[in-house]
């Protein structure tokens, strides 16, 4: 192979990492590692970077020995049953695991799982026992509050009939809660709320069949059954919609401020009190997004943000082409990282391991990349966090950020 080859990896590898390689480059990218003759280019390629890539912390022969070992390791992940398709699958692994661990090492950026393989780090033991210094990760829970004032903890409630108000059931099943009884809903609308505490998650199927999950930190507040031309609901925290379509009734989501009319869309909402701005990210449909001062209309794979602090206009921010993968991360069971600053993470980590963050000293100047599963203890969490050089400890229900 000539010199050329090898550039030519090194150029378009260099783009990848610095997320500045389009759509043609990233094609041309992903064919050269599937071609095995090319193989002898691509290492000779992911050593120049990661020879540029070392810092002081290791010496020589560590550094040698953690390269050989990661192209060890790479070459012999296989994903898929046939000789061929198991060729290519190691060869675009082997381009995408020794990359992105070879070149952001040294870079201030850190890339805990393969973005853009999709292959989340998982956990096969969370059922077991943890010790006193690690916590369990999130799960299903939630409080419902009923319209007389009575609360039902979702966590200990078995499934089936919970309660029956106004001739509507309120059936919990699977880990959510559905209300049947649209057609003979009461003549004044009668209100529940269901609130998810910090290190739950839960499902709700409101009673016009449309579905809503509610993240860590989370509350909506809704009808029993939906009277008159509109379906309106409140929310706080994070929820992701699939609004069941009905022309003659439009759905509407309050929260922050801002309201979200919809007919039938799959959109997520960010409204967390302690984050900068409220976001609300369209999947498919149509959306409008209506503040105090401005009215917006959302296409799929556009966000809508607004400022969250008091002195706000309510002016809306339109972002086109979002990373969708990164807004449903949650609801998928993993935390996505894509050029995150330290806090925010922290902040993810906090909301579902139910914990408060400190940090001693000053806040480590770190940007993180990848997907870490949800399922994972908060210990194995830390462990992965601690690859960008930051260390931490756990201390009962408190996470310490060490300088």
């Amino acid at each position: 192979m000539t010199n050329g080859n090898s550039n030519t990896w090194k150029y378009l590898i260099e783009q990848y990492l610095n997320n500045t390689i389009t759509k043609e480059r990233l094609d041309q990218l992903l064919q050269k590692a599937e071609q095995e003759e090319d193989s002898e280019d691509l290492t000779a390629a992911l050593k120049s970077c990661w020879e540029e890539a070392k810092i002081k912390e290791y010496s020589e022969g560590e550094w040698d020995a953690k390269f050989d070992a990661m192209m060890e390791i790479a070459g012999q992940r296989t994903f898929e049953v046939t000789k061929q398709a198991r060729q290519k699958s190691i060869r675009i692994y082997y381009l995408m695991a020794a990359v992105v661990v070879a070149l952001l090492i040294g870079s201030g950026i850190y890339f805990f799982g393969l973005v853009n393989n999709k292959q989340k780090i998982v956990s096969t033991n969370t059922q077991k026992a943890v010790p006193g210094n690690d916590l369990l990760p999130g799960r299903e829970g939630a409080i419902l509050t009923l319209s007389n004032g009575k609360q039902i903890v979702l966590d200990s409630a078995g499934n089936g009939i919970l309660a029956v108000q106004a001739n509507t059931k309120i059936v919990n099943t699977g880990g959510q809660i559905i209300y049947t009884g649209e057609n003979s809903s009461p003549d004044t609308l009668q209100y529940n709320t269901m609130t998810v505490p910090n290190g739950r998650q839960y499902k709700l199927v409101l009673a016009d069949g449309s579905k809503v999950w509610l993240n860590a930190s989370s509350s909506i507040h809704y009808p029993i059954a939906f009277k008159g031309k509109e379906r309106n609901v409140e929310i706080t925290g994070e929820a992701y919609f699939e609004i069941a379509h009905n022309e003659q009734r439009p759905f509407s989501v309050s929260v922050n401020g801002m309201k979200i009319q919809v007919l039938g869309t799959h959109f997520n909402i960010n409204a967390y009190d302690d984050e900068a701005t409220t976001q609300t990210t369209l999947l498919e449909g149509s959306v409008k997004v209506t503040t105090k001062s401005n009215v917006r209309m959302l296409l799929p794979g556009q966000q809508a943000r607004i400022n969250n602090s008091p002195s706000g206009s309510g002016d809306i921010k339109i972002l086109n082409d979002v990373n969708v993968e990164e807004v449903m991360a949650w609801k998928n069971g993993y935390f996505y990282f894509e050029q995150t600053d330290m806090v925010t993470v922290m902040r993810q980590i906090g909301r579902w391991y139910d914990v408060d963050i400190e940090y001693e000293g000053k806040i480590p100047d770190r940007k993180f990349g990848g997907e870490i599963s949800r399922s994972l203890n908060a210990a194995e969490v830390l462990r992965i966090l601690k690859e960008s050089k930051v260390n931490f400890r756990i201390e009962g229900r408190k996470i310490i950020v060490e300088p």
